[in-house]
């Protein structure tokens, strides 16, 4: 198989539009498949010229031309895997039941590439599904390589493959789609891995979070020079850390750190509606007679469903304390590519919640100053005010 065989992206993610335009850019022939029309189209520079991210092709409902989902799997010998996986607890189970409907059509040769992240053991699980629904042998029809991305990036988190005779071709692959990465392993040895840099990345995350949480005075809170991070931070990899809480062993220490993240995480809206309260009863704000609104700029295509389910349960959660809460993403006008935002007249109290260090850039295109009607406060681990 040459390295420069057509490729299919499977999957229309953020990561996955990302890859796409890596590879047309070294003029590879790329599909990209819509997991959720079951459709796919020939990407070409024209379309990446026209729609610079996977959300405006979807936003646009643009046509192209299109080929059958069949087609498109069994006529290209590789795959990146690169869906969006909206479910939270069945994540797993949606993960594996995509990959055994389409190994139904892969063919012999088939190099597959799973971006998704996956826990421990998990990715052999796949590779035997892969084997069950096409009838291809792993060891000499195919070649299965586990390469999960960071949120919204190129940039792998770990790169394993079940078969190390491979390496060059498939380290070869994935720098034609602009993947970085440093080596690569087998599969058990990427897991161990992917579970050391999640810990890695949040046990001092979530040491801060709960410190802070136990301070209940908001002024004391202050006094530590804590940096701070924001609900967007805690939530861009809860996908992993579900993964390796349901395939660790019960009484291994890794799965009680992990399911100490993971609760701490899950933990972290009810100690922010608590602070919400706080301030608002601190200000005089009467629930009948505020507004709320929600800054939180989020990547709808991205692989990892999380931050759209967290923003879901918030806005939920928010409901339950003031019934009037809107999504600050529908109070914005583009000039010359520049999003601006604003707050419609009223007469109420309108308090801004800030989700995200990104969303922080949202206060400068207010011509209106915090003031006697318009207030405040940040959802991270502070609780800024």
């Amino acid at each position: 198989m040459e390295t420069h065989d057509s490729v299919l992206i499977y999957g229309l993610s953020t990561e996955g539009y990302m890859i796409s335009n890596s590879l047309v850019s070294k003029s590879i022939s790329t599909t990209i498949l819509d997991e959720k029309l079951h459709v796919a189209t020939e990407i070409t520079p024209q379309i990446l010229s026209d729609y610079s991210s996977a959300q405006s092709i979807i936003e646009e409902e643009a046509l192209f031309s299109i080929q059958p989902e069949k087609n498109a799997i069994s006529e290209n010998p590789i795959i990146f895997f690169t869906p969006k996986i909206r479910e939270s607890d069945n994540y797993k189970k949606k993960v594996l039941s995509l990959v055994s409907e389409l190994s139904t059509e892969i063919s012999k040769g088939t190099i597959f590439f799973n971006c998704t992240p996956l826990g421990y053991g998990q990715n052999s699980e796949l590779v035997e599904i892969i084997e069950r629904s096409s009838g291809l042998n792993s060891e000499t029809d195919f070649i299965y390589s586990y390469l999960p991305l960071e949120p919204r990036t190129t940039k792998s988190i770990t790169f394993g493959t079940h078969n190390l005779d491979n390496k060059k071709t498939v380290q070869t692959l994935a720098k034609n789609a602009n993947i970085k990465f440093t080596d690569t392993y087998d599969l058990e040895l990427s897991e161990i891995l992917h579970l050391e840099k999640l810990t890695s990345l949040y046990s001092p995350i979530i040491s801060k979070t709960e410190s802070l949480k136990k301070i209940k005075d908001y002024d004391k809170r202050k006094t530590l020079k804590h940096e701070n991070y924001y609900v967007d931070d805690l939530t861009n990899h809860v996908s992993d850390i579900r993964c390796f809480n349901s395939s660790l062993d019960s009484g291994d220490p890794s799965l009680y750190m992990m399911s100490g993240i993971s609760r701490s995480i899950d933990s972290f809206t009810r100690y922010f509606i608590d602070e919400l309260k706080s301030f608002m009863k601190h200000n005089s704000l009467k629930a009948s007679k505020t507004e709320i609104y929600l800054c939180w700029s989020i990547d709808k295509s991205e692989i990892r469903g999380d931050k759209s389910i967290m923003h879901e349960y918030i806005i939920d959660k928010i409901y339950d304390v003031v019934g009037n809460i809107n999504d600050i993403n529908e109070f914005s006008t583009v000039k010359n590519g520049q999003a601006s935002y604003y707050l419609p007249t009223s007469d109420k109290k309108q308090l801004l919640i800030l989700c995200s260090k990104t969303d922080e850039k949202i206060l400068k295109t207010f011509k209106r100053n915090l003031g006697d009607n318009m207030f405040l406060i940040h959802a991270n681990t502070l609780c800024n005010r």
